[in-house]
């Protein structure tokens, strides 16, 4: 089994801010008339281009779901990300959000009751896909069925039938079958959304002058990151 966990953490310190980690700047020049550049544009600029790059294979983005195992509601936060397999029309991928295939799917999830209590978390690996997506036009909806690893307090959960879909390259819902997990996270999808450029771009205008403040705490984690693996 990979380390889907690693994984999902740097797809996560692309996306900067939103999660409070922002990649570190190696070094820093000065401008054509010896002043020091605006390091928050700096590396505003460094996180951009980073993101769009792995943009071009990956899709990632935050959970927030409130699901009902049939007992008590529950809080599911957390995140995932994607990797897109190469896409059979790459024209109407990039203008529709349509998926014809992914090459891996993980995410973490954090569970907790809304009184605060029974704090715990899950992950979901070892996605393999089975056929193709399928993709409604009318809803701009894509849909991919598989099979994936969940955590659970027993141990991990092998060939969970697991089904992803996508609208609008907006929202994503993940729905695990309830059979397989004893109805843990009940019956219904856990729901999250998808992270585009544009709420980078927004988030980098709105705290730009803030983010540099948090670079010796991204430095501590990615240390710290790297000593654990």
């Amino acid at each position: 089994m990979k380390t889907t966990l690693t994984a999902v953490v740097a797809a996560l310190a692309i996306v900067g801010g939103i999660f409070g980690v922002i990649p570190p700047v190696q070094g820093q020049s000065n401008t054509m008339d010896g002043t020091a550049p605006n390091m928050s544009m700096e590396m505003g600029g460094d996180m951009m281009s980073m993101m769009r790059e792995m943009m071009a294979n990956h899709k990632w983005g935050m959970i927030s779901s409130i699901n009902n195992d049939g007992e008590v509601d529950w809080i599911i936060s957390g995140h995932w990300m994607m990797d897109l397999a190469p896409q059979n029309d790459t024209a109407a991928s990039n203008a529709t959000g349509m998926v014809s295939n992914i090459a891996g799917f993980n995410a973490i999830l954090h569970m907790v009751r809304l009184d605060g209590t029974a704090m715990h978390n899950h992950e979901i690996s070892d996605f393999t896909q089975v056929g193709d997506s399928t993709f409604n036009s009318e809803t701009n909806t894509t849909t991919i069925t598989g099979t994936s690893t969940v955590t659970m307090r027993e141990g991990p959960v092998p060939n969970v039938q697991t089904t992803i879909e996508l609208a609008q390259d907006t929202v994503i819902a993940i729905s695990l079958d309830p059979a397989t997990l004893e109805n843990h996270f009940g019956d219904a999808p856990i729901y999250g959304i998808v992270i585009s450029p544009e709420m980078i771009e927004e988030m980098m205008m709105r705290y730009g002058d803030n983010m540099g403040m948090m670079q010796g705490q991204t430095d501590g984690m990615m240390m710290n990151s790297s000593d654990g693996m």
